[in-house]
């Protein structure tokens, strides 16, 4: 449930068409790595006209998480190592870490959890031997758009929303109570707005609800990953403030449900942390 009954279905849609459109080059960039015909070429000229985005997605392809044998300095080297798919995982991380201009311990928290997700989907997906390891890593990224996109908007409301977690409840029931809708809504809709396709903004809308029956069954399991993954970061305090409810529980049902065992859990939890800890200062 990501929406109250009573709120104004047509007042979110038009609140998410008064944000921001995702930015120029991003977008572009995004469009292109879709085009089969797109060459490294085009890619490096488009990314070449934004300094800072390219700046960032340099430091991002060096950092831990993609683990290079040797350091890549050029955009062209950059999209020839590491493939169009995972450059569209970086692009996309460079561009939420901008989102916010104001970064405070919320923003903070949230970008935390989101590239603490983002790791341990690559790390599952491998563990598990999945086609789709970029993907998840994506996924992993934008499961809470919706939070950051709040707090771009909204952000003294957001911090109430963030004060009442720390009671034991949930940022879907604090969101709810607050707004009358959750973040996981506000984010499938930023991101159809942004052309993110439609599986994608079907598994941010229900990374909290990922059983959710109208799911076919290969988004219904990359929807599962996702909300196991974001408990996982949960597990290692990142994604909320002291006084959060215990997540422990919830992470051992998920995994079974995934077909991860217990001893291998723990150390996809280590690895996690490792990696995050490693690449985090690469967004900063």
């Amino acid at each position: 449930r990501s929406h109250a009954s009573e709120k104004d279905w047509k007042e979110i849609v038009a609140w998410v068409g008064d944000l921001p459109p995702l930015p120029h080059v991003a977008a572009q960039a995004l469009n292109l790595i879709e085009d089969p015909d797109a060459s490294a070429r085009k890619l490096t000229e488009l990314l070449g006209r934004d300094t800072a985005l390219a700046a960032r997605v340099l430091k991002i392809a060096n950092s831990a998480m993609f683990a290079r044998q040797r350091e890549i300095t050029t955009i062209n080297q950059a999209i020839m190592t590491i493939g169009f798919k995972t450059l569209k995982g970086i692009i996309v991380a460079a561009t939420l870490r901008q989102l916010n201009r104001k970064y405070g311990q919320i923003e903070h928290m949230v970008w935390e959890n989101a590239l603490c997700t983002a790791v341990a989907c690559r790390l599952v997906a491998y563990h598990l031997r999945k086609p789709y390891v970029e993907e998840l890593f994506l996924l992993g990224l934008l499961h809470d758009l919706g939070k950051l996109v709040l707090l771009r908007q909204l952000p003294a409301e957001y911090k109430a929303v963030v004060d009442r977690t720390t009671h034991g409840v949930t940022f879907i029931e604090a969101e709810l109570d607050k707004f009358g809708f959750g973040h996981p809504l506000i984010g499938a809709l930023v991101a159809k707005k942004w052309n993110f396709a439609l599986g994608t903004c079907q598994a941010i809308l229900h990374h909290h609800d990922p059983s959710f029956d109208e799911l076919d069954a290969g988004l219904r399991e990359t929807t599962v990953l996702v909300a196991f993954c974001d408990v996982i970061a949960h597990s290692l305090g990142h994604g909320h403030l002291e006084g959060y409810v215990d997540v422990g529980p919830s992470m051992i049902v998920l995994a079974e449900s995934v077909g991860i065992k217990p001893d291998t859990l723990e150390k996809i939890r280590e690895e996690t942390e490792t990696i995050f800890v490693q690449s985090s200062g690469t967004f900063n």
